[in-house]
């Protein structure tokens, strides 16, 4: 990511923009890209694998994918090496996000909060390679108690900051929009 620390405030602002507009971009095409790519698998089938938490439960779900040639545990293999390049993007889209939002409303305690936020993004994105590491090691036959509980701890962590993170961009749309109305 470009340097910021010297540009001008507007420079910076008008940066961010860029930079928020071409990561949403990236990001939804990614998505959209991964779930024509990985069908018969589907979003829900590799939460419900994250979020296993339990072995039997993990079990059932790796029978499910081993029946019919084992294409759906193919395509979870090859969704799991993708989702590293995901976590690159939407770590940092959502990290320029958490910036360029909190500058938007001109608040220091949202500008400070915004920075915050863009920590706690990539420690999200820390738990989405650990527990992509976890769901691996469980995929190719190591299915134990400690992977399945590193995956679901991992997803859980990594789910309860990003819905944080849109909810705090939530925040500084709104007031944002607010202070638009109000001017």
């Amino acid at each position: 990511m470009a340097d910021l620390t010297f540009a001008s405030p507007i420079q910076s602002s008008r940066q961010l923009q860029r930079l928020f507009w071409i990561f949403l971009i990236l990001n939804v095409a990614f998505i959209l890209w991964s779930k024509n790519f990985l069908q018969p698998l589907q979003t829900r089938d590799i939460i419900r694998f994250e979020i296993a938490k339990k072995v039997p439960v993990a079990e059932g779900i790796l029978q499910e994918w081993t029946a019919n040639d084992g294409i759906k545990l193919n395509k979870a293999i090859q969704g799991i090496y993708l989702d590293y390049l995901f976590i690159v993007l939407y770590t940092v889209g959502l990290s320029i996000a958490s910036v360029y939002f909190s500058q938007l409303t001109g608040h220091q305690i949202l500008k400070r909060a915004g920075r915050f936020i863009q920590f706690l993004i990539i420690g999200a994105g820390v738990c989405d390679i650990i527990e992509n590491s976890a769901m691996l090691n469980s995929l190719d036959g190591h299915l134990n108690g400690w992977n399945v509980w590193v995956a679901y701890d991992m997803a859980v962590t990594k789910f309860s900051i990003l819905i944080v993170s849109v909810l705090f961009l939530l925040v500084c749309l709104v007031y944002y929009s607010l202070q638009r109305i109000v001017k």
